[in-house]
């Protein structure tokens, strides 16, 4: 297991007592710094924090001797000493191989340590020798702004690759007293920039060494897709849409007008007030995204995290190649186990994602649970009046709770989700930049009108000029603990620069029947190019969740566009077959009751279908045809007095 996954485990120590060893004091102060940073990374969020300093350490040498050699070049002093050859950069193995550190005959592997780490003043101590003793560690100068004099011994690349994985050239022993480290260091700002670096530790190891980087508005940096076949990035396609898709801006919660932003930690104890948050949002066709919903440890996607979650090494799963998408856009298939898809990950010419993996015990956070309508009302709460009979689709409970798992460098084109359902994602390791798109003047488009110019996102480089004039994108950077919900029909695409695994799910809710209808709608007329993943269960859920309503829950808000919606769609279920896949093939029990209560609503509030459609579609707010406005709260007294016939016992 890594070994942030054992944060108690407590270090070996080869030389118990340093006072009684017969250790020089150069190797007692190696001894010592290995104790302290074995010490320090038993906290899983201090050993991330070495490791982005060390990252940053890495990044600012790279830099500096940049601009050395551009300086050498300007000045015509480039190049190594005469008669030697050109200087090559040293590539340190991944963790991967280099599990354990053992015994080593290289020079005294001294490690370079961060001074915010040790809550030190960033000025240099006077050279000299010290009279502090031993336990002293070595600054790197980078870090400190200090010029270097003339050349300093050399320090050897670390042992411990996940501490530092390209020593820089130059560090100086400075002496400088241990101080206990606070439990929640304070960022440096070197730190905070370069730890957003998510390209240089997989280059070369993980992704082809000629992939190229792009910046993101976020401040991050990620590699672009390459698969190099005869000299040539045969996923150039891929990567030049993804450097547009970059230039999109990033999602904040000052600024954003389609993005709900929520920090779990102010609902933490208030999950009803929660559910109502996230409910106003959806309804009005808004995502919302939730930070640190859940706190997940840094981890190592392999096999032994995915074992932890129930994943068989031998499990028989289908992969989405990108090379192969290269050749068949609509097969990019391949089967593998799971085994060797994580195998796969560190080869730098292979790109790849598994899509929908079975993870049953998985779904919504507790305390977000009752949104899903489907399950909570649909599905729990009627199967007294309306026994579950032989023939139920799996869909109906199997698309509430999937996971994904992602190579670097995968790009999922724009695209809406299949029937209309919501979705929910969150990443336990790893990172997504998930791009959101609304129509410029969505308030005023017909769903006739929607469902032609939406396929224009689909080529989203080409189209670039034209999508960057009608339609409003951002992009959400969802870290490990956060989650997005978006509605349904959201026109979404995924970028994921690094190594990923997360969870996720579908489902539906009350409020937001309106917008499963235009997506469904949308599905109807554009499905084969818009949608990702067709699924044949949704009748049986819309039909339980209208048997629901004559005993629905009071706390549940109903309002009359999604209402007639849900109606609609039970009773011209024909009408959103998605394009491209067959009709339902069977009745089941819960047809008939569905229909009657449906039709007692509808002739109750609208007097008949027809006029219920006209009242569906008509202009909702100050002139606008609104497609996703919910229109007006549904009086509940009057929805039970219609329904009462149907809640005899």
């Amino acid at each position: 297991m890594p070994q942030h996954d054992q944060p108690d485990k407590k270090p070996r120590l080869q030389h118990a007592d340093l006072s009684e060893s017969n250790l020089t004091e150069q190797e007692k102060q190696r001894e010592r710094q290995r104790r302290w940073l074995a010490n320090e990374k038993r906290d899983p969020a201090r050993a991330q924090e070495i490791k982005e300093r060390n990252a940053a350490n890495k990044r600012a040498w790279r830099k500096r001797k940049k601009e050395e050699k551009e300086k050498a070049d300007q000045t015509g002093n480039a190049g190594p000493a005469e008669g030697q050859g050109p200087a090559k950069k040293q590539r340190v193995s991944s963790p991967e191989t280099h599990a354990e550190a053992g015994p080593s005959n290289s020079a005294p592997d001294d490690i370079p340590i961060d001074p915010i780490l040790l809550n030190q003043e960033e000025t240099l101590p006077q050279a000299g020798p010290s009279n502090s003793g031993p336990d002293h560690i070595p600054i790197d100068p980078l870090l400190l702004n200090q010029e270097i004099a003339a050349p300093t011994p050399t320090l050897p690349l670390m042992r411990d690759a996940e501490v530092m994985t390209d020593a820089p050239e130059h560090f100086v022993n400075l002496p400088v007293e241990i101080i206990p480290v606070p439990s929640s260091p304070t960022f440096s700002t070197l730190t905070n920039l370069d730890s957003r670096d998510r390209a240089t530790p997989i280059i070369g190891t993980q992704v082809h060494e000629k992939s190229d980087t792009i910046d993101w508005s976020d401040g991050s940096t990620t590699v672009l897709p390459c698969i190099m076949r005869d000299g040539v990035n045969i996923c150039q396609e891929d990567a030049d849409t993804v450097a547009f898709f970059a230039s999109l801006p990033e999602s904040l919660p000052e600024t954003s007008k389609n993005v709900v932003h929520l920090h779990y930690k102010d609902w933490r104890t208030k999950s009803r007030q929660l559910c109502d948050e996230i409910s106003a949002a959806i309804r009005v066709n808004k995502a919302v995204v939730i930070r640190n919903i859940s706190t997940p440890e840094p981890a190592t996607l392999d096999l032994d995290y995915l074992e932890d979650r129930g994943m068989s090494d031998l499990m028989h799963v289908v992969i989405h190649d990108a090379e192969q998408r290269t050749k068949d856009f609509t097969f990019p298939h391949q089967h593998a186990t799971l085994e060797e898809f994580v195998n796969n990950i560190h080869d730098p010419n292979k790109i790849q994602c598994i899509l929908d993996v079975g993870y049953g015990q998985g779904g919504l956070p507790s305390a977000l649970s009752t949104l899903d309508s489907g399950i909570v009302n649909g599905w729990n709460q009627t199967t007294v009046d309306c026994p579950v009979g032989e023939k139920v689709h799996p869909d109906n409970f199997t698309v509430h709770s999937w996971a994904l798992i992602h190579s670097p460098a995968f790009w999922t084109h724009p695209h809406h989700d299949s029937d209309g359902s919501l979705t929910f994602v969150q990443v336990e390791t790893g990172e997504k930049k998930w791009g959101l798109w609304r129509h410029v003047h969505e308030d005023m488009l017909t769903r006739t009108h929607l469902s032609e110019i939406a396929p224009e996102l689909t080529d989203l480089y080409q189209n670039r000029k034209k999508i960057q004039e009608t339609w409003h994108g951002e992009i959400v950077t969802l870290l490990p603990g956060d989650m997005l919900i978006q509605p349904p029909g959201q026109f979404h695409a995924v970028y994921t620069p690094v190594t990923s695994f997360a969870t996720g799910g579908h489902f539906y809710n009350y409020e937001t029947m309106h917008l499963t209808e235009l997506s469904r709608y949308i599905d109807h007329k554009q499905g084969r190019t818009l949608t990702n993943q067709v699924h044949e269960h949704s009748l049986e859920t819309f039909q339980r969740m209208v048997i629901n309503l004559p005993r629905i829950s009071r706390r549940i808000k109903l309002y009359s566009r999604p209402l007639i919606a849900l109606c609609i769609m039970v009773f011209d279920c024909n009408k959103y077959v998605a394009a491209g896949t067959e009709k339902p093939k069977f009745k089941t029990n819960t047809t008939k009751p569905a229909h009657d209560i449906a039709n007692a609503i509808i002739k109750n509030f609208w007097k008949d279908l027809k006029n219920a459609t006209s009242v569906y579609r008509k202009k909702q707010i100050h002139g606008s045809n609104s497609q996703t406005h919910p229109g007006e709260p549904i009086s509940r007294d009057e929805l039970l007095n219609c329904l009462k016939r149907f809640t005899a016992l």
